[in-house]
Order: structure tokens, then sequence, then C-alpha cells
């Protein structure tokens, strides 16, 4: 599987960037932008894995999600579901809270506990489970507990009902190292498990929505319509609780005192990728601040904190104001959804230079980028999400999403 993986190469980055069909090849023939992004079983992860390439050995929650999202082009499905069941081997095993998992696993063990797993390993199996045409793989008893994996799944979002929800309805970020965003000044991590994130909200309805989906498929529809339903309500309530009139945008809450978290994140927007935002909410907050030059909208992409924030950094701040594929891409495809498409296929075409001048450059992509200069900001030879550019510019000219969930 990863011979052939190898030779997939980055084809779509590289067609932004190329004049004619040699240069092309050329290109492709040069990198091998999919080595080694697929681990056999070992230690305490019992099955095949995905990691970023590079020095990475750990299995990491969305960055797995959004690979799977990125290879269901290539027909791609099975390391996406096997990585989804080495996470579930972990749930309701060994005396853990009904549905924890650790956010990030070795094959030595556990890392970053107590933090939970972010709400995307329903996404994942449904992606994986449309890919591979199958998924009976869902009713497979997984662990000691001879739970299926479809039972294990709607346990990690009943972790989050039971543990992480506020009386407010909303649910809490640990800290910001559970949320990925790790350094981003939005969620706080002293004092911990206080703050109601934007976009975490927003990954809790798509997983009701992909459980939803997958419910339907095996023949649970009971399970089915009770997620839709959880689904749609936990919608109205971001639109009315999390939506601030006098700031234009959607605001974190400390969940202490109740007040919104008046940080302009990247993250604040999710709610357009999400399907989550009213169409006059997402006017608003894209015309005043998304595309506003003053904040978010730069030369090479959408800085991850408002210009003007006290803690912007756009050099050297990892989630303090770099560009970085992820939050571009969820934002190409925000606008998509509310009609801006001239704006997304702009961000598509800035997004594919940087990585195809990158990898040109040093033979490798980089984490995160300047949003003024373009210059790599972080950890070099990164390959996760970044594989998503692979056919940004084709999604934004298209509007094909292959994250969308089915109904």
């Amino acid at each position: 599987m990863v011979a052939n993986m190898v030779a997939l190469g980055i084809c779509g980055v590289v067609m932004a960037a190329a004049q004619t069909p040699a240069e092309l090849s050329n290109f492709l023939r040069k990198y091998d932008a999919k080595k080694n992004i697929v681990r056999p079983a070992s230690g305490a992860i019992r099955h095949e894995y995905l990691i970023p390439a590079g020095p990475f050995t750990h299995l990491f929650d969305w960055d797995m999600y959004f690979m799977g999202v990125a290879l269901s082009y290539d027909g791609i499905g099975k390391p996406v579901a096997s990585s989804v069941e080495s996470f579930l081997e972990f749930v309701d095993e060994y005396a853990n809270r009904t549905g924890y998992t650790p956010r990030e696993i070795a094959p030595e063990g556990f890392w970053a506990l107590p933090e939970m797993c972010k709400p995307f390993l329903a996404q994942a199996a449904l992606r994986a489970s449309l890919t591979m045409g199958d998924f009976t793989w869902l009713l497979r008893e997984n662990g000691a507990s001879r739970q299926t994996n479809y039972v294990k799944l709607t346990h990690t979002v009943r972790f989050w009902e039971e543990t992480r929800r506020s009386p407010d309805g909303l649910f809490r970020w640990y800290n910001g190292v559970e949320s990925g965003v790790d350094n981003g000044p939005a969620v706080s991590n002293n004092p911990a498990d206080v703050t109601e994130g934007v976009d975490l909200q927003c990954y809790i309805y798509r997983e009701y929505l992909a459980l939803a989906a997958i419910a339907g498929r095996l023949g649970r529809n009971e399970d089915a319509a009770t997620y839709k339903q959880k689904a749609a309500d936990l919608r109205k309530l971001v639109q009315r609780r999390m939506w601030s009139e006098a700031d234009g945008m959607f605001l974190n809450i400390d969940a202490w005192t109740g007040k919104p978290v008046r940080v302009r994140a990247w993250t604040n927007f999710v709610p357009l990728w999400a399907g989550m935002a009213t169409a006059d909410q997402a006017k608003r907050t894209i015309a005043a601040h998304l595309l506003n030059p003053a904040e978010f909208w730069a030369p090479h992409g959408i800085r991850t904190l408002a210009a003007g924030e006290p803690l912007y950094d756009p050099d050297h701040g990892y989630w303090r104001g770099p560009v970085w594929v992820i939050s571009n891409y969820l934002i190409m495809h925000g606008l998509l959804s509310y009609g801006y498409a001239k704006e997304a296929r702009a961000i598509a075409a800035e997004t594919v230079s940087l990585l195809v001048s990158d990898y040109a450059a040093t033979g490798g992509m980089n984490e995160c980028y300047s949003p003024g200069t373009g210059r790599p900001a972080a950890n070099g030879h990164f390959l996760s999400w970044n594989l998503l550019a692979e056919h940004m510019v084709e999604e934004a000219e298209k509007g094909t999403d292959p994250a969308a969930i089915p109904e």
C-alpha cells in the first residue's frame, strides 16, 4: 500500500504551479510526497495507522481525520479505519471513564492525559467507510470489553456530553493543547476546563451528523434520528449563545463567568465550515473580519490570530498569527458554502503556492508560514493535513467537498 501511495505524489498541488504536463511529471518524479505516512501496528498501537511523515511515530486525532479526507481521492480508506480502531481500542477499557480516549497515542503508550481525543472519530469512521464502500467493520468487536466499534464511537460522544457539557448546554475544551490550537489565546489553560470553544461545538455538531449517517447505514434508524436532533439543537444553541452581535462574530465563552472571550482567532470562523452560521451571521463576520486585511486576510492566506491582537506574532507565533493549511482549508470551504467563491479560490491558490515553493526549496513542507512573507514559521518536513492542498484548487473551482457529511 505504501509503495502505491508514494507513486501518487501531490499532483493537485503541482497543477497550480506547473505550466505544462512535462513540468508536472518532472515534479512528481522528483518528490515522493506521500512516503511513510502509514505505519504498521507497533507496541500500544495494535492496528495499522496514519502518521505525519517525518520524525513522527504518534497517532494524532484530527491529523488522522484530515489525512483520511485527503486520501479518499486515492481510494485509500483502510488505514483510516484502522487508525480509528486504534483509538477505540482504549475506549471503555482499563477502568477508563466511559468514552474516554487520549488525543494522542504512541507505540510506547498514552500521551497527553487527561486530554480527550478531539471529536473527529465518527467523522473519520464515516469517511473511511465511504471510501472503502464498507460499514461492516464498525460492527466488529474491539477490546476486552467486547463492544463493537460503533458502540465505542457513540461512547466517545457520550464522554463529551457527560463530562464536558456546561449547564448552558455548550461543550468545554480542557485546554489549548487538547483543542489542537496549542498556544491559541482564545482557550484558557489556567484554569483548565473552562472555555466553551466555538470550534468544539462545530466538531461535535459534525460528530452527531456523522453518527447519524453511520447509524442509518447500519439500520439503526432510531439512533440516526436521535443524533440528527442533537445536531439541530446544538446548531440553534450556537447561533443564539455564541454569536456576538456587538462584535460581529462568534466568540468562545468563559463557562465560569458566562462572558464572551473577546479574542479574534481563526476558530471563530469554523461555524462557516460546519454550516452552523445563519446567512446573515456569515455575511457580517466575513465582511467585517475574515476579508479585512487589517485583521485576518493576508497576502499568503488567513492569519490564525487577527493582526492587532496583543499576542499576535506573525513570524514565530505558531497559532498566534502564522498561516496554517488546515485553517486555510476549513475557511476556504466555509467561504464556498456561503457564496464567496472568488475569495475561496484565492485562498486555495495561495495555499498551493506556499507548499509548492517550500517543497521545491527544502524538499519538505512546514507546519505554518508567515502571512506576510510566506516564509516557513515552524517545524519543517511536516506532512499531515498539508495533503489537503492536493485538491484545494479543484475543490474551490468545482465546489466539491470530500469532508461533506451525507444524509
